[in-house]
């Protein structure tokens, strides 16, 4: 009888052993969409001083106008506080508009670079992002207002 339980736990014990060497060679394959995206897929936690430093070394010219500065104000304001960029009045989200047309076309000029190619969509991500904030706000206030 001893004899039968040694060698059953001796046999379980292998199985398990056995079990867990398969379970560390299983390799997990993520072929849904969000997989080929960046992590970071906008201006945030920090990444938007990458930015700027991507900005300023590629496109010097640019950091020195004030479109430069408009736009960067904003995201920064969005970084520090988002519900912040809905006090901001028409003529700075008019002007941030501006600021990212201007920074698109920029970026644009260095296509052949694949870093300018995902800062690009990093910037286009974060003014969508910002946009629709200050869109869901101007909506909100109409709603508001009508009852």
């Amino acid at each position: 009888m001893k004899s039968r339980v040694i060698f059953a736990s001796l046999v379980l014990g292998l199985g398990l052993a056995n079990s867990r060497a398969n379970a560390a060679t299983t390799i997990n394959i993520d072929d849904s969409p969000a997989a080929n995206k960046p992590a970071g897929t906008m201006l945030v936690k920090g990444s938007e001083k990458l930015f700027a430093q991507f900005v300023e070394h590629k496109a010097n010219k640019f950091t020195k106008k004030a479109d430069w500065q408009n736009f960067m104000s904003v995201v920064s304001l969005y970084n520090q506080n988002p519900v912040a960029i809905l006090s901001l009045d028409a003529d700075s989200r008019m002007k941030f508009n501006d600021a990212n047309a201007q920074l698109t076309k920029e970026l644009a000029k260095r296509t052949n670079s694949a870093d300018a190619s995902r800062w690009a969509n990093q910037a286009d991500q974060t003014a969508r992002m910002i946009n629709l904030l200050w869109n869901v706000e101007t909506e909100a206030s109409k709603v508001a207002d009508t009852e």
